[in-house]
């Protein structure tokens, strides 16, 4: 048995006797239950709960520091909601048939639980969406207030509180939307992942409190002992924080999302968007101005997120272009003298052959070695014959001129040169250019040809290419070397 599941196991058996001692207390103290016996508890339980979750918070990775922080906002409102409840029963003697503040304090533990829902993936998020959160939750809050006491807050009208009935049909329908809103965002993550383990205890949570503040509200005037059933979610939230706690340590598995997974976990903000539009619509029969602009500035809200959402995504396609083109560009070229590759080569070779031979032009390549470049390296050493390629390779591309030729590393101490639509008498001034450039550099390279370094050239045309490929020409471009070679070096050669 894994040590996680074990230490559940005790919690769950302390929770079994935190009711005990509830149901106990209720039994006993009969007489004076809700000062004796109910409010200790009914404090105690979402306390518990609290300082699990703020012990998850302070062990939490980054992104589900913010969910668990909201967690603990909803919490903190709850409990204080049960302490004005007491306040309100034992001091102040408040009648159970209208809603007072604690009731507006219990109502609004949901904003900061549906904010923990609707917070968007971590790749779409960013800190703008901060301050739109913000105020959307101010306005929650005084959404909730005129629903509650039928008066804009900080004004001089009576208060209206709705009555206790309405109310609890109010916490029904709010918790019931908090629980599919949050099954809904578990089922948009990987279960192996901190977010996962997140929503998978935040939806047990909601679901057990739909459940058990329903029978509370509607019958905890039947039977008091059903008051214990408030402890029942809290406690099992304290037992899955706690008991999870080395789950959330291990790395988060990076699992590929199905379509209706992303849309979700992208979607999810509508959940805040909903709940503010219902709200604005309720208020809207008794104060029609406030209501409608708070339904205008909830569109205006999600509006912004979207349009944030895809200005972002426009910026990360073309960051995304440039670096594809980028790395095109890369693969293309030779990394140490800077022209392009075999491969750039072989593509551009390919695509001027079959340009030609649409457009009957004559096309021409010319292939050259450098002389004696082994023995170069081995008198001078391989650092020396990297830096006589890069000059050489640099000199020659000065020559040429035209945007659509091509000068590429062949491969090891061999270029080549692509030059379209020219001709043999043109293939042979590019290649005297190219010959003459090379005797400029004056690279040492002592040899049986001289004292520099010097380049053989064989150069092959096609005046009328047919509808084959360039590899004969290829071909002939390298006879027309070998010849160079053959006879002394340090010259071109034409076919």
């Amino acid at each position: 048995m894994s040590q996680s599941r074990l230490k559940l196991i005790y919690l769950v058996l302390y929770a079994g006797l935190f009711l005990c001692l509830h149901a106990i207390s209720l039994a006993v103290f009969r007489a004076y239950s809700e000062p004796i016996s109910t409010y200790p508890f009914l404090m105690l339980a979402p306390a518990l709960a609290l300082a699990a979750c703020l012990w998850r918070l302070s062990i939490a990775s980054l992104y589900t520091r913010l969910l668990w922080a909201f967690l603990c906002a909803g919490l903190f409102l709850w409990s204080c909601g049960m302490l004005l409840s007491a306040w309100e029963d034992l001091l102040q003697h408040t009648p159970l048939s209208l809603a007072f503040a604690s009731d507006f304090v219990y109502f609004l533990y949901g904003v900061p639980v549906l904010l923990a829902i609707s917070t968007p993936a971590e790749n779409a998020r960013l800190p703008v969406f901060i301050w739109i959160d913000g105020l959307q939750a101010l306005l929650s809050v005084c959404l909730v207030y005129i629903t509650i006491f039928s008066v804009v807050p900080f004004t001089p009208g009576v208060s209206q509180p709705i009555s206790i009935h309405a109310l609890t049909l109010s916490y029904d329908f709010e918790n019931l939307v908090l629980a599919v809103a949050g099954t809904l965002r578990l089922l948009s993550q990987p279960k192996a992942s901190d977010e996962g383990l997140f929503y998978r205890i935040l939806s047990t949570f909601l679901w057990v409190y739909v459940i058990t503040a329903a029978i509370y509200n509607h019958f905890l005037t039947e039977e008091h002992l059903l008051g214990i059933l408030v402890d029942v979610p809290f406690l099992i939230l304290t037992a899955f924080a706690i008991a999870s706690s080395k789950e959330s340590l291990l790395p988060a598995q990076v699992v590929p999302k199905k379509s209706l997974a992303l849309f979700i976990d992208y979607s999810s903000p509508i959940f805040y968007a909903l709940a503010l539009s219902s709200l604005g619509l309720v208020v809207i029969r008794a104060h029609f101005y406030l209501g409608a602009a708070s339904v205008i500035l909830t569109l205006a809200f999600y509006g912004a997120r979207v349009v944030t959402l895809q200005l972002r995504y426009m910026q990360s396609q073309q960051a995304l272009q440039k670096a594809r083109d980028r790395l095109e560009d890369l693969s293309l070229r030779d990394g140490l003298t800077n022209v392009a590759n075999r491969r750039s080569f072989d593509l551009t070779l390919t695509a001027e052959w079959h340009r030609a031979v649409r457009k009957r032009h004559p096309i021409s390549l010319l292939l050259i070695d450098i002389d004696f470049f082994k023995a170069l390296n081995d008198s001078y050493s391989h650092s020396y014959g990297d830096q006589c390629l890069v000059r050489i390779a640099t000199a020659m591309q000065s020559v040429i001129v035209r945007s659509g030729d091509l000068l590429a590393r062949y491969g090891g101490e061999e270029f080549a040169v692509i030059l379209p639509g020219t001709g043999g008498r043109g293939a042979e001034v590019v290649a005297s250019r190219l010959h003459k450039v090379v005797h400029s550099l004056r690279i040492k390279n002592e040899t049986s040809i001289g004292k520099f370094a010097t380049v053989s050239i064989g150069a092959a045309f096609e005046d009328s290419p047919q509808a084959n490929s360039p590899i004969g020409l290829i071909e002939a471009a390298d006879r027309a070397l070998y010849r160079a070679k053959l006879n002394g070096r340090d010259r071109v050669e034409l076919s």
